[in-house]
């Protein structure tokens, strides 16, 4: 699990206005995610707080790659499933069936009521590869459904 000291994310030195631009932008979808996936609130917070704290440590670096939302959202994705003993309620189940991606699309934009390119954004896609999870998403859920008996 990454560790932090403090309630608000790490400042960088460097791009600092940035870092904070990201973390207004993002926070409060990224703790929507993580209350959904952890189930519960306070948990959900330390969680976000612990993955923009290491973050910001490596902010320049993050900048120089190609998307830095989908750095933060791969850290998110894998802080929140170590802080998850068990798929909470119904919204967490989609990642017991589905890869994590279409898990995380089907979670924002059904469950969180986020628009497509909203939770694209968030996970450092362009539109056109969150329509494409979404769809695969829908595709796989039918097929195991009607192999329920369903």
């Amino acid at each position: 699990m990454l560790r932090h000291s403090h309630h608000h994310a790490v400042r960088p030195a460097r791009f600092r206005l940035e870092f904070a631009a990201f973390c207004e932008a993002n926070r409060d979808a990224y703790v929507r995610y993580a209350q959904v996936r952890i189930d519960d609130q306070a948990e959900a917070r330390r969680c976000v707080d612990a993955v923009l704290d290491a973050l910001g440590a490596r902010w320049v670096a993050v900048l120089g790659g190609e998307r830095p939302a989908a750095c933060a959202w791969r850290d998110l994705r894998t802080e929140t499933a170590q802080r998850t003993a068990c798929a909470a309620g119904r919204a967490g189940r989609f990642h017991a069936f589905l890869r994590e991606d279409q898990a995380d699309m089907m979670l924002l934009h059904y469950h969180l009521r986020l628009p497509i390119d909203g939770a694209a954004g968030l996970m450092g896609l362009a539109d056109h590869e969150a329509r494409a999870l979404l769809r695969g998403a829908e595709r796989d859920l039918r097929t195991l459904l009607g192999n329920c008996g369903a």
